[in-house]
């Protein structure tokens, strides 16, 4: 009989170790859950952010005015007041007849200027800031602009 109590302790000790390796599984696993789940929230916030800085510079009644004053060579850049992280490039892409629009009828009286806006996103995050590029089709008169 005295031989059956050691290997009770034997056993004991060995089913000891098995279920601390099982708590320390779960609690890795739950620990890397906890840190995606933090991760996924931060990269939705971060589109977020983009897409309000587009809602407001779109929004911005000086943008036509922005988008006239550009020539062919240089590009400008725009600032939005509610996300100071986002940095908006405005760069010419060409003029032409009104391609998209459907008031803008006539190809010799109004033309249209393309441009390019590009959204970049610096912030402090531990995921990358996000990148967006719009594009802005302008009517104007042409006899006005020539």
């Amino acid at each position: 009989m005295k031989a059956q109590q050691g290997i009770t302790l034997f056993l004991v000790i060995i089913i000891l170790v098995v279920v601390t390796s099982l708590a320390a599984a779960v609690i890795t696993e739950t620990r890397l859950g906890m840190n995606a789940i933090g991760l996924t929230q931060e990269k939705l916030a971060n589109e977020q952010e983009i897409l309000g800085g587009f809602t407001e510079v779109m929004e911005n009644p000086n943008l036509i005015n922005d988008i006239m004053e550009l020539t062919s060579t240089a590009s400008s850049a725009l600032s939005v007041t509610q996300s100071p992280d986002i940095i908006v490039g405005l760069t010419q892409r060409g003029e032409g007849y009104c391609k998209r629009s459907t008031k803008a009828s006539s190809v010799n009286l109004i033309s249209c200027r393309f441009v390019k806006m590009d959204f970049s996103q610096n912030n402090n995050r531990r995921v990358q800031g996000l990148a967006m590029t719009a594009g802005v089709e302008q009517p104007f008169l042409a006899a006005q602009n020539q």
